[in-house]
């Protein structure tokens, strides 16, 4: 069965399911999930998980992403995006490039940030977006969220419009990120515009569009990158045949060193047969098994 790591140029328009809906009919293809929701107005890079790479993905969330935004300063939206009811909200004429970056610092690190009321972020099982266009009330609590950098590229004093490139950890939402900034200056600001330039090792020049791996048939699964990319920084057990059979049963294995972590454990023809953790028994229990 073939497996790997799609780098998906999304374009502006289909939800995330949407795309992996589309990709689940290519030849081959039985499972597929995506490695972090990009809303419908968003583009950029969209990792898609074909068949056994479906069970890393908790590792492909977990890779850093860079954003370039464009920001609306003078409005609110109750999208937090321009999909929303715009509300004028200050001055947009009051802003200017210096008091944008004088208010960046405050945005990086370790900071809390309190999602967006149309989000798919769950309460009772349901997407709060689906409560929110009910007229329901929607419960949010602030998230602890990482953003490792964030600079203003450039700035239109005339429209009050910037562009901020953002890289963050899991869970950062950047439409927060904007309603945030616009209220610290004090006029109001939404997210105007949204690519995402990069995910990990996966770079948005090196996107295939959807419409070419539609089109590619039989041939899509030469833009599979290796399912164990997001582990290749692990140390890697090489197993014989009986090793990898056991492994295949569940069966822990010795580990090389008494050191405790997570490592990838590889067939005799260098296939990734598992990932596993060893313990202070250094024994490797098999987390995930993946298919021959």
């Amino acid at each position: 069965m073939t497996s790997g790591i799609l780098n998906v140029n999304k374009p502006a328009g289909p939800s995330s399911f949407a795309v992996v809906r589309a990709l689940r009919r290519l030849p081959g293809v039985r499972k597929a999930g995506h490695g972090g929701t990009l809303d419908p107005a968003a583009a950029g890079v969209l990792p898609i998980l074909i068949n056994g790479a479906t069970r890393i993905a908790d590792f492909v969330h977990a890779w850093p992403k860079t954003y370039l935004a464009t920001v609306t300063f003078g409005f609110t939206s109750d999208t937090g995006d321009r999909e929303g009811t715009l509300t004028p909200a200050g001055d947009p004429q009051a802003i200017s490039r210096e008091r944008i970056e004088a208010a960046l610092p405050a945005f990086t690190g370790r900071i809390e940030q309190m999602p967006p009321v149309y989000s798919a972020l769950k309460q009772g099982g349901e997407a709060l977006y689906r409560k929110a266009r009910r007229g329901e009330a929607v419960e949010r609590h602030a998230r602890v969220v990482e953003i490792f950098s964030i600079h203003l590229l450039d700035y239109d004093p005339a429209a009050g419009i910037g562009r901020i490139e953002v890289n963050s950890g899991r869970g950062m939402y950047v439409r927060s990120l904007a309603r945030d900034l616009g209220a610290a200056l004090g006029s109001g600001a939404y997210l105007s515009g949204l690519v995402r330039t990069a995910i990990g090792p996966l770079m948005l020049a090196d996107g295939v569009p959807m419409a070419t791996l539609a089109e590619a048939g039989e041939g899509w699964s030469r833009w599979l990158l290796p399912m164990d990319l997001p582990l290749n920084s692990w140390p890697a057990v090489a197993l014989d045949a009986a090793g990898a059979a056991a492994v295949r049963r569940g069966q822990a294995i010795p580990a090389p060193d008494a050191t405790p972590g997570r490592y990838r454990l590889l067939g005799p023809d260098g296939e990734l047969v598992a990932w596993g953790e060893a313990d202070a028994t250094r024994r490797i229990q098999p987390r995930a098994v993946f298919s021959a």
